[in-house]
């Protein structure tokens, strides 16, 4: 079993390297073996992504996924980023 501090960091790295969560503001908690989602994501989706990326990293023995889906602030942002890109 990984070091905690190592499985955190793969944790991160695993949401931060797949397409689908990598631009995702999710808060992370690693506590021996067990990691906690917390934040707010676009889609159900997105928020069962992210906890099927994280079951998957090694040393990872259980995910408590209290992400919630609220699509409003996440489409304000990628407004917001439309308009700096024009």
């Amino acid at each position: 079993m990984p070091e905690h501090g190592h499985a955190e960091h793969e944790v991160r790295k695993a949401l931060r390297d797949n397409e689908q969560t990598a631009t995702l503001d999710i808060a992370i908690k690693y506590v021996n073996g067990v990691v906690f989602l917390d934040g707010a994501v676009p889609t159900a989706a997105l928020k069962d992504a992210a906890a099927e990326i994280v079951g998957k990293v090694e040393g990872v023995t259980l995910v408590h996924n209290r992400l919630q889906v609220n699509p409003e602030p996440h489409s304000l942002r990628e407004q917001f980023r439309e308009g700096e890109r024009k």
